[in-house]
């Protein structure tokens, strides 16, 4: 009896091995998880990956224009470009952006950013005074490539209008929930072939899908993505 048993656990032990090395066990994803209202991101996704789905970090605001800023005391404020914004446009060419002393309104053009033959419009995200630029992004616009919320800020504003204008400002969390009702719309808009140039199979942006997408379908893009236009 004590045999027969000692038969059947090694033939159990056996047959378990086999089922599992035919069935491997599904690995485990980093993901996006929802706590308290607030985004909390794994510790194992520390960067976005170009060409990915895009990267909105918890400590910005964002205008509906894909332009974000961030307080920085005394009414103060950095803004840029968001993640989102450089994977669409590929390599940054160039940047037009107003002079130290100019003033912008809330919604107003605030620059233009440029990949070969396409410009984009962005909108200030808050008005006031620019008071400083990146004069290192002038020399180089693909630090708003490879360090769009760091490096590569584009102006610093000095505003006096914050606690009337920052409600039309949303979170990181506010603003992922924006663009999906946003993309959602897009896709309904183009027609199948040619949204597949602009988004692959999950959901991820192909870079540098400016250069990709006919002229009607770019400015399609911009006017619902960016609420601005390609000219």
């Amino acid at each position: 009896m004590v045999i027969i048993l000692v038969v059947l656990t090694i033939f159990g032990f056996f047959l378990a091995h086999a089922i599992s090395q035919r069935f491997p066990r599904k690995r485990e994803i980093p993901r996006v998880g929802l706590e308290k209202n607030r985004m909390i991101l794994s510790p194992v996704v520390a960067a976005p990956v170009p060409g990915k789905v895009p990267w909105f970090p918890e400590d910005v605001y964002f205008h509906n224009g894909h332009a974000w800023m961030k307080l920085e005391g005394g009414n103060r404020i950095k803004v840029g470009l968001d993640d989102f914004t450089q994977q669409v446009m590929g390599d940054i060419d160039d940047i037009e952006i107003p002079p130290i002393g100019g003033k912008l309104n809330q919604g107003d053009v605030a620059w233009k950013v440029r990949h070969g033959q396409r410009k984009l419009k962005q909108l200030a995200p808050l008005g006031g005074t620019v008071v400083d630029v990146n004069e290192n992004l002038i020399k180089d616009p693909t630090l708003a490539n490879r360090s769009p919320y760091e490096e590569g800020w584009i102006l610093k504003i000095q505003t006096n209008s914050l606690n009337k204008e920052m409600p039309a400002l949303m979170d990181a969390l506010q603003f992922k929930a924006h663009f999906d009702q946003d993309k959602a719309h897009l896709m309904s808009s183009f027609k199948s072939q040619t949204l597949g140039l602009a988004y692959g199979d999950g959901g991820e942006v192909i870079r540098g899908v400016a250069s990709k997408l006919d002229d009607k379908a770019w400015k399609t893009l911009v006017a619902q993505l960016f609420h601005s236009s390609g000219d």
